[in-house]
């Protein structure tokens, strides 16, 4: 009997060994690989993410938007410079006679306006965009969180499946024993052959089971990598986290105070309830078109051409034009004439100074009929508020559906583990007394086949059970604005 008990207890001191050994194995299976924590996957994960590239591309857009609204307050001014060649008999633009000679013309103009009021139509544009922006902004913030979900529940499919494997190796470490001790058992004529047979088939079931287990990890990490997106990882290494044993009691916060505090802090609620207020800035900037615009503008502009020419004096010219009586006289009539001589082009900044000229004026156009396309701008805009609004009550209901779900997914969970926890118990006290009754030859493979694979099966689903309570209790406390931390 003390033999019996001797061997029972070194027995189980190999297992334990085992399990240890199974267990550091499972944490660092590859040397070469990256070994990353949980922060650095989800680091990685929304550095690389297409989407959320994506999402700050549209902010990137929203900002320019609401910048260049801002730029329209300012005055816009336009400069204007023209070259004209007239050949033949072309009109002279400092006389207004047509000359029989080629003329060039050049001219320079600047323009320059302000718009005084225009509706409030820019200032609610102001507004609109600014609303937009921090939409965007909170669109990719939930971005990001729902990525980094992704990632918390791979990383913690990893940790189950390498879980998992491990209680596979080590439950095939038992049977590799068990196998030892039934094959001598066989040698010495204590056992029939058949037992020694029925523990080489179970370790057959036992070392498939650990290959699946081992494929299965292999899928949780090639998930993780595909949300890492990054070619310079192709292996990787868990920097296992310490998960807490969870506790089965009732989660700290009721459905109604997840959600009130979800609704607050969400950032798909805010963004949501922003487009509600951009949609009302729709409406009266669609009003604007109702009222009239006012506008202030200026001009400045000169030219010069080859025609204007610049003479000198020379001298005078005399020229009869007849004779008039005058007292039984014949006088004649002489005009004297300046004589002028061309001296060249007047210079080309000269004649800008020269023909220098500039005005301004004020400008209000007044709507008066539009053919009612003001009346449906305004109705469409209301119906975006409208739409808008939906959208937000949609937002708020999937929210509140979402948390309910969770919340009772959570509960499932915590029964489902506790349950499983009492039975991997009761189950751990069964086999241990199935062992030492098999040992002693007191029941038959069957019975003691049965109690192992009902063990091995209970702690498998523990542990699956383990890690999604784990997941849904996260769920929760991201509801709640809690850090994804274990």
């Amino acid at each position: 009997m003390k033999s019996s008990i001797y061997k029972l207890l070194m027995g189980s001191m190999v297992v334990l060994s085992l399990q240890a050994n199974a267990q550091n194995a499972v944490e660092a299976p590859n040397t070469k690989a990256p070994k990353i924590s949980l922060q650095q996957a989800v680091d990685i994960a929304l550095r690389n993410n297409i989407s959320v590239k994506q999402s700050e591309i549209q902010l990137q857009n929203a900002l320019l938007n609401h910048q260049q609204s801002k730029n329209n307050l300012l005055p816009t001014a336009s400069g204007t410079v023209s070259e004209f060649f007239n050949f033949g008999r072309s009109l002279d633009p400092f006389t207004n006679t047509y000359v029989a000679r080629n003329i060039n013309y050049n001219s320079l103009n600047v323009n320059a306006g302000v718009t005084l009021f225009n509706g409030y139509l820019l200032k609610n544009t102001i507004a609109q965009n600014d609303l937009l922006v921090k939409a965007n902004q909170l669109d990719m913030q939930a971005m990001k969180e729902n990525i980094s979900m992704q990632v918390v529940l791979a990383y913690l499919n990893i940790l189950n499946a390498e879980d998992q494997l491990a209680i596979g190796q080590s439950q095939t470490a038992i049977t590799r024993l068990q196998i030892e001790r039934t094959d001598k058992l066989v040698r010495a004529g204590s056992l029939a052959q058949s037992n020694l047979l029925d523990l080489k088939a179970q370790l057959a079931n036992e070392e498939t089971t650990v290959v699946n287990s081992q494929s299965t990890l292999d899928l949780a990490k090639l998930t993780l990598l595909q949300l890492l997106n990054d070619k310079d990882i192709s292996n990787i290494n868990l920097d296992r986290i310490s998960v807490p044993t969870p506790t089965t009691t009732l989660y700290e916060a009721p459905i109604d105070k997840i959600y009130e505090i979800a609704e607050d802090s969400q950032p798909v609620v805010k963004a949501s309830d922003f487009r509600v207020k951009s949609a009302d800035r729709g409406i009266a900037i669609a009003k604007a078109g109702y009222l009239p615009t006012i506008s202030f503008s200026g001009t400045f502009g000169a030219n010069q051409s080859n025609a204007q020419k610049e003479y000198r004096v020379d001298g005078t010219n005399e020229q009869n034009l007849g004779t008039v009586s005058f007292n039984g006289q014949d006088i004649p009539l002489i005009v004297k004439t300046p004589r002028t001589v061309e001296m060249g082009t007047v210079g080309y900044f000269k004649q800008l100074e020269n023909t220098l000229n500039y005005g301004f004026g004020v400008n209000a156009n007044i709507p008066i009929f539009s053919r009612f396309a003001n009346k449906t701008r305004v109705s469409q805009a209301k119906l975006q508020k409208t739409n808008a609004e939906l959208e937000a009550q949609k937002t708020r209901l999937t929210l509140r559906q979402n948390i309910e779900q969770a919340y009772t997914n959570m509960n499932n969970a915590a029964k489902r583990y506790e349950a499983l926890t009492v039975q991997v118990t009761a189950l751990e006290e069964s086999f241990r007394a199935a062992e030492s009754k098999f040992n002693a030859g007191a029941i038959d493979f069957v019975s003691y086949n049965l109690q192992k694979t009902n063990l091995d099966k209970a702690k498998a689903n523990q542990i699956q059970a383990k890690y999604d309570f784990i997941f849904r209790t996260k769920i929760l406390d991201y509801y709640q604005n809690k850090p994804l931390t274990f």
